[in-house]
């Protein structure tokens, strides 16, 4: 049995790594071209829950060509109660990671910034509601324009590629608050089928249904609706019988979540958009709204495109700091 992780002893001359690192077999009979061989072996959990990164692969002393092979798995090491560990804290900016969920383990590209340390901005390309041949313009464009430090894609969207969109090209059948004209656009669909987020600030709320906001509306300087909203108050919103055809493949799919000190903006790839939900979840998301992806697709940080940059966009959310 091989402790997961190793003892920080010296272990292989030839490659460096660390003794208990990797798993020591006995010599095995060879191996030809197209024969299987089984291999079995027990590894023992650290000490302390978490998240744990395992990596198999072949290693024969001196064969270092051998070291670029390998496959891993995300090892969730659960609390003694059986109950799962608080989700991993990930460095703040951008990065690509592998979340485990209960329904997979998802490549996520992440930007995550402090709610006080950024301006949460949702803007529009059109000034006034738009119903076809509306205007739009790269994530980038939105960026620059703004001197923002981050962004993504918005709302879903008719785009000009679609048959169904002719006579409503790049137009979007939900609210987006323009936070540089401060107000809406198409607010009258702040209504009983989108989910919103809504930002003052640093302070969140977040909406199943948005006419609840609509009934009861308070001060805000960004806020964005779509369908649906994925979590809220950190459990997953089962909106299944609810969704379309195309949310229900594995695609590629945008989200944007806050936890009360945090903003996450998300792309998850091959996924649902349930199995994003769950994502969310896992990053540590308290309230997360469901985003376009596929085609549309785009994130920009510090110059550059992470993901992108799709299509151009009527709308979307970018990040400005001080």
């Amino acid at each position: 049995m091989t402790p997961l992780g190793g003892d920080g002893g010296a272990g292989s001359p030839a490659t460096g790594w660390p003794r208990y690192n990797r798993i020591a077999m006995q010599p095995a009979d060879y191996v030809g071209p197209g024969q299987v061989a089984w291999f079995q072996f027990t590894i023992q959990a650290p000490a302390t829950a978490g998240y744990y990164r395992l990596y198999l692969r072949p290693l024969i002393e001196g064969a270092t060509w051998l070291e670029d092979f390998g496959v891993f798995w995300l090892v969730t090491v659960l609390n003694a109660d059986g109950s799962r560990p608080a989700p991993p804290q990930t460095g703040l900016g951008y990065s690509y990671q592998s979340v485990s969920t209960v329904r997979g383990t998802f490549n996520v590209h992440l930007i995550k910034e402090r709610l006080l340390a950024v301006t949460v901005k949702t803007l529009t390309a059109n000034t006034t509601d738009c119903s076809n041949n509306c205007p739009a313009k790269p994530l980038d464009q939105y960026a620059s324009e703004n001197g923002a430090y981050a962004g993504m894609n918005g709302t879903y969207l008719c785009p000009p590629d679609y048959a169904q969109c002719a006579g409503k090209v790049n137009s979007y059948d939900y609210a987006v608050y323009n936070s540089n004209l401060r107000r809406w656009i198409n607010y009258n669909a702040l209504n009983a089928q989108n989910g919103g987020l809504f930002f003052n600030g640093a302070s969140t709320s977040a909406y199943r249904r948005t006419f609840v906001y609509f009934q009861n509306q308070t001060p805000i300087n960004a806020a964005i609706t779509n369908f649906p909203l994925l979590v809220l108050n950190g459990s997953v919103i089962d909106s299944t019988s609810e969704q379309n055809g195309s949310q229900m493949l594995k695609g590629t799919k945008g989200a944007i979540g806050v936890d009360g000190t945090y903003v996450y903006l998300a792309i998850v790839t091959n996924a649902t958009v349930t199995d994003s939900a769950f994502v969310m979840q896992a990053l540590g998301a308290r309230d997360a709204l469901n985003l376009d992806g596929g085609g549309t697709a785009a994130m920009w940080i510090g110059g550059s495109y992470k993901v992108g940059p799709g299509r151009l966009l009527p709308n979307a959310i970018v990040l400005t700091k001080p």
